[in-house]
């Protein structure tokens, strides 16, 4: 089986494929999803299967393909010889990048052969595809070379959705590979942008517009003109035209000018070019830009047991200079009743009234905590209404601000830290965040408590299948045993935050098979719950689920750097292994951006005896689960090292990188990625800048540009 795809459940009871012997024997029953081929080998001449499904959920099905073999023990296992990375989208008409890395070193020339099917009957939904590949390609690849990375490019098509093929087959026949994945196809599209250099005109003045047109690649279209651009006013009357506009790099610029009593309204500016069509809005109006705009600074928070909480309101001139004047202020909240004829909502009220003086930039509103125990005393939120009044021309403005109560007195969240963990020699790294409402970071005492669970399900099941009403004191009893056995081990520690952080690993060595849960709460102590005031005790929990393995290595690309990675150098990101000293094998990795690898590649490593446990959990304080920190110390003499990896960075890598690194280890591949946040970064580097951040209108200012040479830029005044 190539592709298996049907409705899953553990008993594989509803869509399945049985497999049968040539005695009649059930060989294998199959449902779900596959990751790999399916091979099924029968003991004699005869082999056959039964597909059962039903009409509940759809998937795919399955491919599958059958061959005459002799001994099963001449069957070569291809399981763990190769990997092939593709991109799951294929965007017609545009190359697209596959690699193959081949692990085995014994091995002959060969060809690899690429093609795609797609479903060419008349149901689109079908899942059935066409014998014959719309696009069929076949490069060969020499016995030396361990990884092949070549362009695929897929014609034109009507359909959403294919199946890739990759077949690779050696000249001496040691093994061959034939891997069928699902992939959707895209269509290759423009991208239109219009842009007016200003959304709302007046009579008399210039429109300025610019239309700009993009592939899918952000890279000028290939389309090079415009058929037909005209200007509609608010009647839908064409006022003005352009016929056949080139395009220069994909970018035209034109205008025109309104007329001395042009209609008022919502205009729109309408463009063809081929199938392509697209338009945008601007408005004519007669409007007087406002003098002045009000702005209300609230509080960080709003605490249920605060003694006083200020609002700031402002008013400030186009030009920058305050206002003066007079704040009228309402504070209001509304209960309304939730019932089958609710009665009339309950609005409280606090009015106030402020003077903004010529000594005054600002106003501050108060409201003390019997004033936010009459607004809250139904509700949690509450708006302010601010109307502001100008000194001597009596024109006003307005502003409102609306929020709720908070109740708890700090922030603390959990920082960047995995619900997932493979235990296999790392410790778990993971960090808590602990701020003020304003985010400012925070230096609290927290206790962190480390605990181990077991597995809680068995006895969930037991309760769901019987409930406790029909046990008797015995089996409760035995059950209470078992409940209490969950807990396998917990240690709890009091640390202080730094700079607003509490980053911290848990060794994670010799933990039993049945252990399948990490929990760490952090509590706030310092901030205990008040029932008076309904204030909480800041706590947060992260559970963490286990996955065992067996493997004698294991790796990992997690960083504990999270900034974003510089433009313009090299990058050295670190993989880190967990095997017992002087293991030699290959690393390989792909460095992808934009949906593209831009970098492959393999490393020999050799596991040192010295233990890098250090540059991973970096500064990161030890917080063991128990007493005894027996998880500390790996029985099996496991160490921690690390391997870098250089990538330049630049602009063909921003605004993010992956990278993906796998090792071949016996008959497994160990595979891990982890995605790199990097800094904005262009090709053409150019900078402008004004002389001065602030001026008066009629005040003299610079508008300073300067580019890298063969850097692209446009200005215009």
């Amino acid at each position: 089986f190539f592709v298996f795809d049907t409705e899953s459940n553990p008993r594989c009871s509803y869509d399945l494929a049985t497999v049968f012997d040539s005695n009649g024997t059930i060989i294998h029953k199959y449902c779900g999803k596959n990751t790999k081929n399916l091979q099924v080998t029968s003991s004699a001449e005869d082999l056959s299967f039964n597909f059962k499904t039903d009409g509940v959920q759809e998937s795919m099905g399955f491919l599958a393909s059958w061959e005459e073999v002799g001994d099963s023990t001449d069957l070569i296992d291809t399981e763990g010889k190769y990997l092939i990375s593709f991109p799951r989208s294929f965007i017609e008409e545009s190359p697209e990048k596959i690699c193959i890395e081949l692990f085995d070193s014994e091995k002959s020339d060969g060809t690899i052969e690429t093609q795609v099917f797609i479903n060419d009957k008349e149901d689109k939904d079908s899942w059935i595809f066409g014998e014959s590949p719309v696009q069929k390609q076949t490069i060969e690849i020499k016995a030396e070379e361990k990884l092949k990375c070549f362009d695929f490019i897929l014609p034109k098509t009507k359909e959403s959705k294919g199946l890739l093929n990759i077949k690779v087959n050696f000249k001496d026949s040691t093994y061959s590979v034939n891997s069928f994945k699902e992939i959707t196809i895209l269509k290759k599209e423009n991208y239109p942008l219009i842009q007016t250099d200003k959304g709302q005109y007046k009579a008399k003045d210039d429109v300025k517009f610019r239309v700009l047109l993009v592939d899918h690649n952000l890279k000028p279209s290939e389309i090079s003109t415009i058929e037909e651009l005209w200007v509609e006013d608010p009647r839908n009357r064409r006022i003005v035209q352009w016929k056949d506009q080139g395009l220069d790099k994909g970018l035209m610029q034109q205008e025109f000018k309104l007329s001395e009593e042009p209609e008022l309204g919502t205009w729109t500016i309408n463009f063809k070019a081929g199938p392509l069509k697209e338009k945008t809005t601007f408005t004519v109006s007669e409007y007087v830009l406002p003098k002045f705009e009000v702005t209300i600074e609230p509080p960080a928070a709003v605490l249920r047991d605060t003694l006083e909480a200020e609002w700031k309101v402002c008013a400030k001139y186009t030009h920058g200079g305050s206002v003066k004047g007079q704040v009228k202020a309402n504070f209001t909240s509304t209960y309304q009743r939730r019932t089958w004829r609710p009665p009339p909502p309950i609005v409280k009220n606090i009015e106030m009234l402020k003077i903004v003086s010529a000594d005054d930039d600002c106003a501050t509103v108060t409201l003390n905590s019997e004033q936010i125990k009459e607004l809250t005393e139904k509700v949690d939120n509450f708006d302010l209404k601010i109307e502001f009044e100008e000194e001597g021309t009596g024109t006003t403005e307005k502003s409102k601000w609306s929020g709720s109560l908070v109740d708890e007195a700090i922030k603390l969240d959990i920082g960047s830290s995995s619900q997932q963990f493979i235990l296999g020699g790392f410790p778990y790294v993971a960090e808590f965040s602990v701020n003020n409402h304003d985010d400012s970071p925070r230096e609290d005492d927290i206790e962190v408590c480390v605990r181990l669970f077991k597995d809680a399900n068995e006895i969930r099941n037991l309760f769901n299948r019987r409930g406790i009403w029909s046990m008797d004191e015995d089996e409760i009893a035995e059950i209470g045993k078992k409940m209490v056995e969950i807990k396998y081990s917990s240690k709890c520690h009091q640390l202080r935050s730094e700079n607003g952080k509490i980053k911290f690993y848990v060794p994670m060595n010799n933990i039993p098979k049945d252990v399948t849960k990490l929990s760490i709460k952090a509590t706030a102590i310092n901030h205990p719950a008040n029932e008076t005031t309904k204030m909480k005790q800041p706590m947060r929990k992260l559970d963490v689920s286990l996955t065992h393995t067996t493997a004698d290595l294991t790796l990992s690309v997690k960083e504990k750097q999270r900034s974003k990675i510089s433009c313009g150098e090299d990058f050295k990101a670190k993989v880190y292994f967990s095997s017992k000293p002087s293991k030699e094998f290959d690393l390989h990795y792909h460095a992808l951006s934009k949906g593209m690898i831009f970098k492959s590649g393999s490393i020999k490593v050799s596991t040192e005896q010295t233990n890098a446990l250090e540059s991973l959990v970096g500064q990161a304080k030890e917080l063991s689960a128990s007493e005894s920190n027996n998880e500390k110390e790996s029985i099996e003499g496991k160490v921690v090292s690390d391997q870098e990896i250089i990538l330049p960075i630049d602009y063909k890598v921003s605004p993010s990188l992956k990278l993906v690194v796998f090792i071949n280890d016996g008959n497994q591949t160990l595979t891990d990625s982890h995605t790199y946040d990097v800094e904005a970064c262009q090709n053409h580097k150019v900078k402008a800048e004004w002389s001065e951040e602030k001026v008066y209108p009629g005040s003299p200012v610079t508008l300073s540009v300067a580019a890298e040479p063969d850097s692209l830029c446009a200005i215009s005044a």
